[in-house]
């Protein structure tokens, strides 16, 4: 397997992945004493349920995620990966074609049919122990609890620091591959989403967290 280390396409900057920037240069002091399998932890647990998982442009810089607190499957691996990557650890973009029922629970009916029948979804890889680990991040506590809790194949689970965290094969319908960087993916328009929607999205993600937490 070639090593990520030896060739540094996985520690690079780029525009969307703006681990240079002052935020996510002093947040990550947080990790400066912490060893590798412990930086990857607290990265993958402050990613998944520190930012709520809502709607927004794939387009967001990891310091503009940062700063949010929310963000999509987009906006959360792309903040993971530059906190890992500011760390010197070698992290990348996993890719899949999901089926949109994925996203049935977090959306009203007028909005879910504008959905493709499949849709991508991001998530971070990290390089450890000579292998690429699937930590994906996207869906926090919160939310899983509100939407996905009674669905028998979604877990949340803690991380065991050696098994990979991903979607359940049945959402899946093509893994399509690894990614150093997918900066000119996250560049092109959006097929439909505009702000109205987005913050109506969200609205519907709060009200129905919000009415759980209250039984």
């Amino acid at each position: 397997m070639k090593n990520p280390v030896a060739d540094d396409e996985y520690i690079k900057q780029t525009r969307y992945c703006d681990f240079e920037s002052k935020e996510i240069t002093n947040f990550c002091e947080n990790y400066r004493y912490l060893n590798t399998l412990d930086i990857v932890a607290a990265v993958f647990d402050f990613v998944r349920d520190t930012i709520k998982y809502r709607f927004d442009y794939p387009w967001r810089c990891a310091s503009e995620t940062l700063k949010k607190k929310t963000g999509n499957c987009f906006n959360k691996a792309n903040l993971q990966i530059a906190l890992l990557r500011r760390c010197g650890i070698p992290a990348g973009y996993g890719v899949y074609l999901v089926r949109k029922k994925i996203l049935r629970p977090l959306l009203p009916d007028e909005i879910f049919e504008m959905v493709n029948d499949t849709t991508v979804h991001v998530f971070a890889k990290v390089f450890i122990n000579n292998r690429w680990i699937c930590l994906d991040a996207t869906v926090d506590k919160e939310t899983y609890i509100a939407f996905y809790k009674d669905i028998e194949i979604w877990k949340h689970s803690d991380w065991d620091r050696k098994t990979d965290i991903k979607l359940d094969p049945e959402w899946v319908v093509e893994d399509q591959g690894l990614y150093a960087n997918i900066d000119l993916y996250l560049s092109q328009p959006t097929r439909f989403w505009t702000d109205r929607l987005i913050e109506t999205a969200n609205y519907f993600i709060e009200k129905k967290i919000g009415l759980k937490m209250e039984t």
